[in-house]
């Protein structure tokens, strides 16, 4: 009766042991992600970080910076940021956000005076989203290809394009070029499109930042990742 209570308790701690192997993470939508897989965020000046050892404890596979908005605004946290990830030899990459206020060719310029696009990097972000005044299809359509043409002239690369699924339906699909890598936004269900990066929920916590960041997730392996490095 002991041997065999021994083996129970033995068979326990072993399947214990595979169940601690894969972390979990579970996101605010109720949905389950591997954290083995390769994973990382997206910052800006709005997260503080206050420990990069704890952030470099944390394996994370890959970091988005905010380097540029509009036509003007450069992020107060960029250069800091984008050189400590770096340092930490996590693959980094520059995005900027784009609005409709200004053209597509103006915002690239500012996006392009800052944004660092060096060897072992990611390749640079355009971020489209909705605002509460869009303006005609059309005109969003030409204006984000204008910015699309702008990055790719001078870096030789198409951006990726981060935007919400929706969103996508609507201006990027059968509009941009297909070689523009998909990063999407989707919270509810996976993206029903041939995405790259797929950001799962902006309510995740990770040690050493203060407050809440985006969670995504990258469709592949860390040598894929390594792949599309500059």
């Amino acid at each position: 009766m002991k041997r065999t209570i021994l083996k129970i308790l033995i068979l326990i701690l072993a399947l214990q042991a595979c169940v601690s192997k894969r972390k979990i993470i579970e996101s605010p939508s109720n949905f389950a992600y591997e954290q083995d897989k390769t994973w990382g965020l997206d910052i800006s000046h709005y997260q503080e970080i206050y420990d990069w050892d704890k952030i470099k404890d944390q394996e994370i596979g890959f970091i988005f910076v905010k380097a540029t908005e509009g036509t003007t605004i450069q992020d107060a946290k960029y250069t800091e940021y984008y050189n400590k990830i770096r340092e930490m030899k996590i693959p980094v990459g520059s995005y900027h956000f784009f609005t409709y206020m200004t053209s597509g060719k103006t915002q690239a310029k500012n996006f392009l005076s800052i944004a660092k696009y060096q060897r072992g990097d990611l390749p640079l972000v355009l971020d489209a989203e909705f605002a509460k005044k869009m303006p005609k299809p059309e005109s969003v359509v030409k204006e984000l290809k204008d910015f699309v043409n702008a990055v790719y002239l001078k870096t030789k690369t198409y951006p990726i394009i981060y935007c919400p699924n929706k969103y996508y339906l609507q201006f990027i699909k059968d509009n941009l070029p297909t070689k523009c890598k998909l990063w999407i936004v989707d919270y509810q269900s996976k993206p029903n499109c041939d995405w790259t990066f797929w950001q799962t929920t902006e309510k995740y916590r990770v040690h050493g930042i203060k407050g809440y960041v985006d969670f995504n997730q990258f469709n592949g392996t860390k040598k894929d990742l390594k792949l599309m490095l500059l």
